[in-house]
């Protein structure tokens, strides 16, 4: 079978027409035509039942199977061809959201720097769950990402290095700023300043909302912690943030949660199982390993 017909018969399924996928693809009409024509000899099924006279395409159930088995393949395809490339450049990609970056990326970058493997490593930013999704698709060949429960995937291998609890940061302006601990459920009718959806601290944050039985009044999101921080120190709202994102800085105060049993910001070390490591990411890794579990 010819993976290229796969991909002409996953871009039909999307595009629901053969002259829309020939144009995709720079080829002609009948190019398409004759590559599901090779597909259903292949598999001895109608993959698709075309309408002529309504200029409809319909797929079948044999078709919506093999679509999600393609879907697969032609995935796998591109992890293994970004794989290769960064093997051949000896190049390591590092996944970081930004408050793991801010806060253990500079003693990790004194050691690569020590072996000599700091200028191999490019670095993509994001939020842990953006960047989950990024090393499953092959864009990032180590992470370090942050998770409110131990990460458990069948084709990603955990290793966690760091627990720190969530708390609450408030303006020095604030009416809570001469408090050094607060309950949750004192903070229903304050104004929340929060990560965008991408951050695993919404997941925690909601956790300890729908625990307390209440609609938080978020006025802003936002996937930088200094602005974040900024916002927060103008006194527009407070946030809720792994301990770790503290900055020290003289605008703002720290709240210590006092509920009980709450989430914990759990860091870990994070690699694909699939993925084949060369000699300098297998040293990073030891690296990442040996400085983080410190």
């Amino acid at each position: 079978m010819n993976t290229r017909d796969l991909a002409y018969f996953y871009q039909l399924i999307r595009q629901k027409s053969f002259s829309k996928v020939a144009d995709y693809f720079h080829v002609t009409q009948p190019t398409i035509t004759m590559a599901l024509k090779r597909l259903e000899a292949d598999y001895g099924t109608k993959l698709i039942q075309r309408d002529r006279v309504h200029n409809q395409l319909t797929v079948t159930a044999t078709g919506q199977q093999l679509l999600t088995h393609a879907e697969a393949i032609l995935n796998e395809l591109t992890v293994a061809r970004q794989e290769i490339t960064r093997l051949t450049q000896q190049q390591t990609v590092l996944a970081l959201p930004p408050i793991i970056e801010t806060h253990y990326f500079p003693q990790i970058a004194a050691q690569l720097q020590a072996h000599q493997q700091l200028e191999n490593i490019r670095t993509i930013e994001g939020g842990s769950v953006t960047l989950r999704q990024a090393l499953r698709n092959g864009e990032a060949d180590i992470a370090l990402l942050g998770s409110t429960a131990q990460l458990s995937y069948q084709q990603l291998l955990a290793q966690e290095f760091d627990r720190q609890p969530f708390t609450i940061f408030v303006s020095r302006q604030h009416p809570l700023a001469n408090r050094h601990h607060i309950a949750f459920s004192d903070l229903r009718h304050e104004h929340f300043i929060l990560f965008t959806d991408d951050f695993v601290h919404n997941a925690a944050f909601n956790q300890l909302t729908r625990r307390n039985h209440f609609r938080p009044d978020v006025v802003y999101r936002a996937n930088d912690t200094h602005v974040i921080m900024n916002l927060v120190a103008a006194n527009v709202g407070i946030t809720f943030l792994t301990s770790i994102a503290d900055q020290h800085r003289n605008d703002m105060v720290r709240l210590t949660l006092t509920d009980d049993e709450q989430p914990e910001f759990i860091a870990s070390i994070v690699y694909r199982t699939t993925h084949v490591l060369t000699p300098a990411q297998q040293q990073v890794l030891a690296v990442l390993t040996q400085t983080l579990g410190r």
